[in-house]
């Protein structure tokens, strides 16, 4: 990139020496006066690059955060998202950063003696006695093609040895945009940040398993899930250890098997309940009637769907949970509306689904 020693936030130091504060102050007390005077300093393809998809994946990782705390109205889940999200970010960004570096170093191909004249720099202190370094970016002046340039590459760095002041440096530049330059072609800064990014990315991925698998914490921060699982197992109590169907599946056939209607359907008898459906409770009286769907229920996760009944005096319950193994697609695509037979013993609440698909009563 092009220098110029008067673009705005241009602060320029024409010594290889560390910089203490006081000559900081002094420089940035300089550049703050001057100003009104200067003009912005341009970016480089490659900063542009950085800063517009950093700027996306911030806005991105913001309504993630929202759209969690909207639907599950937990902070503590939604803190959690968001921490997530911000090392996704961090590691997508390191990524991103090693491509655009790569893109540019690929274009500069054309090696070139160049001279530093001095450092752009950015920061407080490079000094040992405060502890802490500034980072710089070299400026050089060289000939190609018979024209005199003076460039710098804009990627400011405190981390490789720069260039000492009025010594001859190789770099190479763009034979498209002489004034696009890379000096320190040396260090493969691009192999530390993507594997640094996969490192963060993988990182927050196994984060993510551990905690949606965690069903204790999924169900402290988020009252609904726990409060969807409680009733889970209040039914499958009820039911006194019999297993939940919605269709025709883990139904066994009786001695004389059930009686199939004109479709093809089940016909839901009195002998085929008394048989298949409540065995076990030989004395207990039972009700039966198709029941229309008012609404299903989902969890944000779908880990769990919930069909709402019409409220029937004859029924202890109006709702059905469904896990994902009792899952069917006749459920998934519910509506309201939609009939299933019903039928419950209310002395004791323990109750079964059937498919209208799969099941007709006598007429």
């Amino acid at each position: 990139m092009h220098y110029d020693p008067n673009y705005k936030g241009q602060i320029f130091y024409n010594s290889s020496n560390a910089i203490g504060i006081d000559e900081v102050l002094g420089l940035l007390k300089q550049e703050l006066s001057a100003q009104p005077l200067k003009t912005k300093m341009p970016k480089t393809k490659t900063i542009k690059i950085i800063q517009y998809s950093l700027l996306g994946l911030i806005v991105l990782c913001l309504l993630i955060t929202a759209f969690v705390w909207i639907f599950t109205k937990s902070l503590a889940y939604t803190v959690v998202i968001f921490i997530v999200s911000a090392v996704y970010v961090v590691g997508i960004m390191a990524i991103i950063a090693a491509i655009a570096i790569s893109i540019a170093r690929k274009a500069c191909s054309d090696p070139v003696d160049a001279v530093c004249i001095g450092y752009s720099i950015s920061g407080n202190s490079d000094s040992s006695r405060y502890g802490s370094r500034i980072s710089r970016s070299p400026v050089f002046q060289y000939q190609y093609h018979g024209y005199n340039f003076t460039a710098f590459d804009g990627l400011y760095d405190n981390f490789s040895q720069m260039p000492m002041m009025a010594t001859t440096t190789k770099i190479l530049v763009n034979p498209s945009d002489p004034e696009d330059l890379v000096w320190n072609f040396k260090r493969n800064r691009e192999r530390f940040l993507i594997l640094a990014g996969i490192f963060g990315i993988v990182l927050c991925t196994a984060m993510m398993y551990v905690v949606h698998n965690d069903d204790n914490f999924m169900n402290s921060v988020i009252p609904a899930r726990a409060a969807a699982v409680e009733a889970q197992k209040q039914k499958e109590a009820a039911m006194a250890g019999s297993e939940s169907v919605a269709g025709a599946e883990g139904f066994s056939e009786g001695e004389t098997g059930p009686r199939f209607a004109d479709d093809g359907r089940i016909i839901l008898d009195d002998q085929y309940i008394r048989s298949e459906v409540w065995a076990a409770f030989p004395d207990k009286e039972y009700i039966i009637k198709a029941r229309k769907v008012t609404e299903l229920e989902v969890a944000d996760d779908q880990s769990f769907y919930v069909l709402h009944f019409e409220e029937d005096p004859d029924f202890v319950d109006a709702e059905w949970f469904f896990g994902q193994e009792e899952l069917t697609d006749e459920v998934k695509n519910a509506k309201p509306g939609d009939e299933f037979y019903y039928t419950q013993i209310p002395e004791i609440g323990a109750s079964k689904l059937f498919s209208t698909k799969e099941y007709v009563l006598p007429e």
